[in-house]
């Protein structure tokens, strides 16, 4: 067995985390700090895709290709959040300026409008794990500086009283970061600290 470390890129609940495009990203072992907002720990699985199919080219003078190009790359992330507020729902539709309290009513009252609208609203996204990383137990992150929530989240309601939402959210090209890491990145601790 030529990889005898006993770790692997360990599966369990992701803390998420959003704020505005252009937020500062916190180091791997730091909290998150304002502007990052804590949207909740996913249950279930959660994926990060690589998508984009490879175009090949041929010639006149070989049976195979000679040539690949990734025409267009996208990173999709899929996940399910829990613990889920009104305020939390709204960022993933639109916007959580969307949600308003209502205070005339006894008791208090919080209203969210379920229409998204014509443009998302762009995010930041972090993607946290405390055993995330493949050199041990330690932590690790995906970062999508800027994307938007897509498909059609799904709100679901288990018989133990937990509301879970079904999100989906795509990166968007950011210009403002190196050329390889414009649509995000992995960062992971990979060595204890000394």
């Amino acid at each position: 067995m030529a990889h005898s470390t006993p770790f692997d890129q360990l599966t369990g609940t992701l803390d998420v985390y959003i704020a505005p495009v252009g937020s500062t990203v916190p180091g791997v072992t730091e909290t998150p700090a304002s502007p990052w907002v804590y949207m909740g720990e996913t249950d279930g699985e959660q994926s990060l895709q690589h998508a984009g199919a490879l175009t090949y080219f041929r010639d006149n003078e070989h049976q195979g290709p000679r040539k690949a190009v990734r025409p267009e790359e996208e990173v999709i992330t899929v996940f399910s959040l829990v613990s889920l507020t009104l305020e939390k729902y709204a960022r993933v539709l639109h916007d959580v300026a969307n949600v308003e309290t209502d205070t005339v009513p006894n008791p208090d009252t919080k209203t969210m409008p379920l229409q998204r609208g014509f443009v998302p609203t762009e995010y930041a996204l972090l993607f946290r794990g405390e055993a995330l990383s493949p050199y041990g137990a330690w932590p690790g992150m995906y970062v999508i500086p800027r994307g938007v929530f897509d498909a059609e989240p799904q709100p679901t309601f288990a018989k133990d009283g937990r509301a879970m939402l079904e999100c989906e959210f795509h990166a968007l090209v950011d210009a403002t970061q190196e050329e390889a890491e414009q649509l995000g990145w992995l960062v992971v601790q990979a060595a204890a600290a000394t």
